[in-house]
């Protein structure tokens, strides 16, 4: 593919748009990782990474999956600590009688 064939018009917008929210972060490292799951593989290409900005690049993109698993948990675990309240409360009520 040459840079003049690229025809996915969804990715080419976000990537347009992500490469501008990149740099006004005017950025000294950055990291691009992309994954194909009919291949089975992923990619990365960096620009003046180093260890600790691809760990903390890490930290970050974890941070991401912990808050898209609350976010699509939020039923369940806001279930979940209402369930444990009330049981606090029933012992509460237990241990007064």
């Amino acid at each position: 593919m040459t840079r003049t064939e690229f025809e996915n018009k969804e990715l080419a917008e976000f990537l347009e748009d992500a490469v501008h929210s990149l740099v006004d972060l005017d950025p000294n490292a950055i990291a691009i990782v992309a994954i194909n799951d009919d291949r089975g593989i992923a990619g990365t290409q960096y620009y003046g990474c180093g260890v600790e900005d691809k760990g903390r690049m890490v930290h970050h993109i974890n941070e991401d999956i912990v808050m898209d698993v609350i976010l699509n948990n939020a039923d369940i675990i806001r279930n979940a600590v209402m369930d444990a309240e009330n049981d606090e409360d029933e012992e509460d009520d237990d241990e007064i009688e």
